[in-house]
């Protein structure tokens, strides 16, 4: 899976109260860093059960996209992540993330390999090459829609089509 900043923020507060903790109760700090860690994911507010952007798809719909069966969604970033059930062998596993945020914080990676315009998709609709897998965006009324696709079929036209499937049934 790729680390994304919000778990490698989690990893690394979770790894300091590890190597940090001595003995019973958890001090003020660990209380912080856990509430820090559960906001970064979205934990804090919601079970992804009830996440909209996990409710958006099943697992055999997105694993349609990349080649690959994907578990359940769980809260990432503002968003829903599914993640491949199988792991890879250089140890890593592919993933499918939609996430929504506001309007204000659309950017297209301009500086990414491959970048273009996507000017059928929303407004300001982009898809690029991100990490060995593809990112697709694009504004949608209030708010910036982003899906990236990590698997064996992961493309660009995969991408797309999530994005405009996305942007689809979160209009309904």
């Amino acid at each position: 899976m790729k680390p994304t900043g919000a778990s490698l923020l989690a990893t690394s507060l979770a790894t300091s109260l590890l190597l940090s903790a001595c003995g019973g109760g958890a001090s003020s700090a660990q209380v912080d860093a856990r509430k820090a860690a559960a906001a970064l994911t979205g934990d804090d507010k919601q079970a992804a059960a009830d996440n909209p952007q996990c409710k958006l798809f099943t697992p055999a719909e997105l694993a349609k996209y990349i080649g690959e069966p994907v578990s359940a969604g769980r809260n990432a970033m503002g968003g829903c992540q599914w993640v491949t059930t199988k792991t890879r062998s250089d140890g890593s596993q592919g993933d499918v993330m939609v996430i929504v945020v506001p309007a204000r914080y659309h950017e297209r990676p301009t500086l990414a390999k491959a970048c273009k315009e996507v000017p059928d998709v929303g407004e300001k609709g982009f898809v690029a090459q991100d990490m060995g897998g593809w990112v697709a965006g694009a504004i949608a009324g209030k708010d910036a829609v982003r899906v990236s696709l990590d698997g064996l079929t992961a493309s660009d036209a995969n991408a797309i089509a999530l994005l405009k499937e996305t942007i689809a049934r979160r209009a309904k």
